[in-house]
């Protein structure tokens, strides 16, 4: 992580899924925007992606998820618990919709 706070940040649920997720580089930067709590960042252009507790200096997200962290967590999990909360929603997913296309989430729990 590059603020120094990957310890605290790898023991958050969220932090946890997201990089079980994100295993492999999509081209831009997605926003993990919580509702009730604060965002992480994924930087796709890096090989694995990079998560980030702080909006990264040479780019903004080109994608924003945005729900409750619990949804986020759900939501990473599986392409189906994804489309789930999305089609419910109580996922939003806002901003270049090219970059949902080149997504390819790792599925486990």
């Amino acid at each position: 992580m590059a603020d120094g706070k990957k310890s605290e940040a790898a023991k958050d649920p969220l932090y946890a899924a997201a990089e079980k997720a994100f295993a492999a580089p999509f081209g831009a930067i997605v926003e993990l925007r919580a509702e009730d709590g604060d965002s992480l960042w994924v930087d796709g252009r890096q090989d694995p992606p990079q998560l980030l507790a702080a909006a990264p200096e040479n780019g903004g997200p080109a994608c924003c998820w945005r729900g409750p962290k619990e949804t986020l967590q759900r939501a990473l999990a599986t392409a189906r618990a994804f489309d789930s909360a999305f089609l419910s929603g109580r996922l939003a997913v806002a901003g270049d919709m090219s970059v949902m296309a080149r997504l390819q989430l790792h599925e486990g729990r």
